[in-house]
């Protein structure tokens, strides 16, 4: 079976894991240990996520972004939502974390995006942020994407 580049790059971001005994497709990325620990015991809610130029092809839909481009005054949210899982690990496998996610958001750092995390998520990495960025245009201001976890549907840290 012959597979295209997109289906090749995604053997290397994506990740199956099982959920309610079946496969499921999950972005597969790596985080801290304690990270993870803290979904575990409730802290944390959303998972934050630089912007980049790899997050930025895994995260949005090239089809509605291209769509976006075409058709400006109609603009729709290019961010995927094909995905609803997550596995989380180290380097070297010796734990993971899978989850659900319910929504993945681009934000900016910015006085209202990181109080809309505060009130939406209990979120507060941020709240002392912000005000760095505060001065500069909106384009020059960072970005990062978010992801909201509704569940946590396998882990092993042995």
């Amino acid at each position: 079976m012959k597979m295209n580049k997109n289906e090749i790059k995604n053997i290397f971001y994506m990740k199956q894991i099982l959920y309610n005994g079946k496969e499921v497709e999950a972005y597969d990325f790596i985080m801290r240990k304690e990270n993870a620990l803290d979904i575990i015991d409730g802290k944390k809610r959303i998972e934050i996520r630089s912007f980049s130029p790899y997050y930025h092809k895994l995260l949005i839909d090239k089809e509605q972004e291209k769509i976006n481009q075409e058709n400006p005054n109609e603009y729709i949210e290019p961010i995927r939502t094909d995905i609803e899982f997550i596995h989380f690990h180290n380097y070297n496998n010796s734990w993971f974390l899978d989850v659900k996610i319910n929504e993945i958001g681009l934000s900016i750092m910015n006085k209202e995006d990181i109080e809309m995390l505060a009130e939406d998520f209990d979120f507060h990495d941020f709240d002392n942020e912000w005000q760095q960025f505060e001065n500069l245009p909106d384009e020059q201001k960072p970005l990062f994407y978010w992801f909201s976890i509704t569940k946590i549907v396998g882990h092993n840290f042995e």
